[in-house]
């Protein structure tokens, strides 16, 4: 099974300036151009209180397309707007590359995209579940 919780606050630059958000409209326009090309991941922008977001949540039975968009536009995000920052939880039960067994984390900042290891909820079990018994 696939659980993934993601949000991502969206800033055209990192640098502190006085026209700091000075073509957010522009940069959000481009992304929403890119949400209208996905086929399965739609999530909304929203803003709030002047800052531009997305929060999203998937469960799925297996890795499916939605998941590769997802990460997809996680990336390009970060190269359109390089200020944008946000975090993935994913869990992948049927991870093939040995972390099944936790949270794999996904951390955007200054426009790259690194997986970090979770301290709060891995390893999954014993600390979210206890081990089945049979």
């Amino acid at each position: 099974m696939i659980e993934l919780h993601g949000w991502i606050t969206i800033r055209e630059h990192y640098q502190a300036t006085e026209t700091e958000e000075e073509n957010i409209h522009i940069v959000v326009s481009h992304i929403k151009e890119e949400l209208n090309k996905q086929l399965w991941f739609h999530p909304q922008i929203k803003v709030l209180n002047g800052e531009y977001y997305m929060e999203f949540t998937l469960f799925a039975n297996h890795k499916n397309c939605e998941v590769g968009e997802i990460f997809q536009l996680y990336k390009t995000i970060g190269q359109v707007a390089k200020g944008s920052y946000g975090l993935i939880y994913l869990h992948d039960d049927e991870d093939n590359s040995g972390r099944q067994n936790e949270f794999q984390v996904f951390v955007l900042a200054k426009g790259e995209v690194k997986q970090c290891n979770d301290p709060f909820l891995s390893p999954f079990i014993p600390v979210v579940e206890d081990e089945w018994i049979y």
